[in-house]
C-alpha cells in the first residue's frame, strides 16, 4: 500500500476514534454518570479499537478519554486538575491498562500476520514442490524453475545457475547481473539483504557443488523471507538433483541398449563364423593326412592350419564375451590349488608365448584359491598373451603370485612396453587399443576386457602399473573368501 494512502486511513481511524470517545462524553455527561461508570463506557470501544486498529489509535484514543474523564467528570469540574490523589491513580491505572491492552493487541495483530505470512509461504512451497513433480524429463529445468520461483511466489526476480550445463537461467523483471552469480560460486556463502528483500544461495548437494540461486522479493503481500528462500533454495536442490539422475538414468539406459545390441551382433558373427572354421580346419588336416603335398605345400598349409586355430579361438573368445555381456556365463568356483595350476603348460592357450621365456614365481604354491579355474585360466591366458604381443623379441615374461589377508593377486610383468596415466584406465574398456598398440601388434581390443569381466565376476579386481624404464605389470586380485560366502 502506498505511503499516503496509509497515512489517510489511519487518519480517518484516529477521526472516527475521537467522534466514538466524544459521543461517549455527551451521552455521559448529559446522565450525570459517575466518573468510574464512565471510565468503563470508555473502556468499551478503545480495547476493539486496540486489537483492530492499532496501538497509535488505541493510544490517542485513550488520552482523549482520559482528557475528557478529566475534565467533564472529575472535581474540580471544566479544569485538567485534579484535587484528589486517588483520581490520579485512578487515572492512571485506566491510562496504564488501555496501554497495555493496545500493545499486547498489537503483538497479537502481528503475530497472527507472520501466521498468516508463513501458512501462504508454505501452500505456495507445496505448489511449487508438487509442479515439479510434473517437470517435463526432455526439457532443461533451469528456466521453467526460475518463472516457476517467479510466478508461486511473486518474486521480482530469480537467477540461477546450473553446474550442469554451466548456464544462467534468469526470469522476472529486475535486472540480476551475471556477475552476482559468479560471486556466489566463488565466496560459497549466502547473503541477505532483507531491507531490499534479496537473497542469495549456493546449492550444493554434499561437498558437490549444484549450482546458485538469487531472489529478488516482489513488493506484493507475500514478500519472502529469508526461512522461504532458504525453503526454495532445498526445493531447487531437489529438481537439480532428479533433472541429473533422470539423465544418468537415460545415458546409462542408452549405454545398456547399446552394449545389447552389440553383444547381439557379436554373438551372431562369431556362431557364423564357427561354421567356415571349422570347414577350414577340416579340409586342411584332410590334406596333410593325405600326404601328397610337397615340403613349400605343406608348411603353407601349415601356417593355414595354425591360423585357422588362432581365428577359431578369437571367435570362441568373442562368444564367451557376449555371454558375459548377457549375463548367461555363470561362475563355477571350486577349490583350485595353486601349486598344479601354475605348473601347467600355457602355450597352447597364449599366442606367441614360445617366443618369450615364462618364468613363473611363487611361494603361495601350497596355497589354495577359491575360482572358477576354467575362467580363472582364460583371464590369465588374455593377460600372459597381452605381455607376449607387447614385449621385446626374446625377453622373459614374469608370472608371480603373491598373498596378503584379504587377497592372493596374480602379477603378469612384462619388459619393453609402457602404458601411459592416461591410457591405464581405458585398456580394460572394450575394443580399445591405443594408436601405439595398433601399429605394433594385431588384436580385437576385447582381451583385457574380458580378463577384467572374469575378475569381477569373482568379486576381485584388476589394474596396471607402467614404467617406461621397468616395464608393465597387470595384476590381477581374487578375494581370500571361503566358500559358504560365494
Amino acid at each position: 500500500m502506498p505511503v499516503s494512502a496509509q497515512a489517510a486511513r489511519r487518519l480517518s481511524r484516529v477521526a472516527a476514534s475521537a467522534l466514538i470517545v466524544a459521543a461517549i462524553t455527551y451521552i455521559a455527561y448529559g446522565l450525570h454518570a459517575k466518573a468510574f461508570v464512565v471510565g468503563f463506557l470508555y473502556l468499551l470501544p478503545i480495547l476493539p479499537i486496540a486489537f483492530e486498529w492499532g496501538l497509535i489509535e488505541a493510544t490517542i484514543a485513550s488520552c482523549m478519554a482520559v482528557a475528557c474523564l478529566d475534565f467533564f467528570f472529575t472535581e474540580p469540574l471544566f479544569t485538567l486538575y485534579m484535587s484528589d490523589p486517588q483520581d490520579w491513580v485512578a487515572l492512571g491505572a485506566f491510562e496504564a491498562l488501555v496501554l497495555s491492552v493496545s500493545r499486547l493487541a498489537e503483538r497479537l495483530r502481528h503475530q497472527a500476520a507472520e501466521t498468516t505470512a508463513q501458512q501462504a509461504n508454505v501452500d505456495r512451497l507445496y505448489t511449487m514442490s508438487k509442479d515439479l513433480l510434473l517437470f517435463d524429463r526432455g526439457e532443461p529445468v533451469g528456466d521453467h524453475l526460475a518463472r516457476l520461483i517467479v510466478q508461486v511466489f511473486g518474486a521480482g526476480a530469480v537467477a540461477l545457475w546450473n553446474a550442469h550445463d554451466d548456464k544462467v537461467h534468469a526470469a522476472g523483471n529486475g535486472g540480476i547481473q551475471h556477475d552476482e552469480i559468479r560471486h556466489i560460486i566463488l565466496s560459497d556463502g549466502r547473503e541477505d539483504d532483507r531491507l531490499r528483500g534479496k537473497y542469495t544461495r549456493p546449492l550444493s548437494q554434499g561437498s558437490r557443488m549444484l549450482g546458485a540461486l538469487c531472489i529478488v522479493s516482489g513488493n506484493g503481500p507475500g514478500r519472502i523471507d529469508w526461512r522461504t528462500a532458504d525453503a526454495i533454495a532445498s526445493l531447487t536442490v531437489i529438481a537439480l538433483e532428479r533433472e541429473h539422475a533422470f539423465v544418468a538414468e537415460s545415458r546409462a539406459e542408452a549405454s545398456r541398449q547399446s552394449e545389447r545390441l552389440r553383444s547381439g551382433i557379436l554373438d551372431g558373427l562369431a556362431h557364423a563364423y564357427k561354421t567356415p572354421l571349422a570347414s577350414i580346419q577340416t579340409a586342411i588336416s584332410g590334406l596333410l593326412e593325405i600326404n601328397r603335398l610337397d615340403e613349400v605345400e605343406k608348411e603353407l598349409a601349415m601356417v593355414v592350419q595354425r591360423e585357422a586355430q588362432h581365428l577359431a579361438d578369437l571367435t570362441t573368445q568373442a562368444l564367451q564375451t557376449a555371454r558375459m555381456d548377457a549375463e548367461q556365463l555363470k561362475l563355477r568356483p571350486e577349490p583350485v590349488a595353486l601349486g598344479p595350476f601354475l605348473q601347467k603348460d600355457w602355450s597352447p592357450v597364449v599366442q606367441g608365448l614360445a617366443d618369450h621365456t615364462l618364468v613363473i614365481e611363487s611361494n603361495e604354491a601350497g596355497r589354495t584359491v577359491w575360482a572358477d579355474p576354467r575362467l580363472l585360466q582364460m583371464a590369465l591366458a588374455q593377460l600372459l598373451d597381452n605381455a607376449s604381443k607387447y614385449s621385446k623379441p626374446a625377453t622373459p615374461i614374469q608370472l608371480r603370485v603373491s598373498a596378503t589377508d584379504s587377497e592372493t593377486v596374480f602379477s603378469i610383468h612384462n619388459f619393453g612396453s609402457y602404458i601411459s596415466p592416461v591410457e591405464r584406465g581405458k585398456v580394460f574398456e572394450r575394443f580399445y587399443r591405443s594408436p601405439e598398440s595398433c601399429d605394433r601388434a594385431p588384436g580385437t581390443g576385447i582381451g583385457l576386457t574380458v580378463s577384467r569381466q572374469i575378475a569381477e565376476a569373482h568379486r576381485g579386481r584388476i589394474w596396471v602399473e607402467s614404467d617406461p624404464e621397468v616395464g608393465t605389470t597387470f595384476h590381477l586380485g581374487l578375494p581370500n573368501c571361503m566358500q559358504g560366502d560365494r
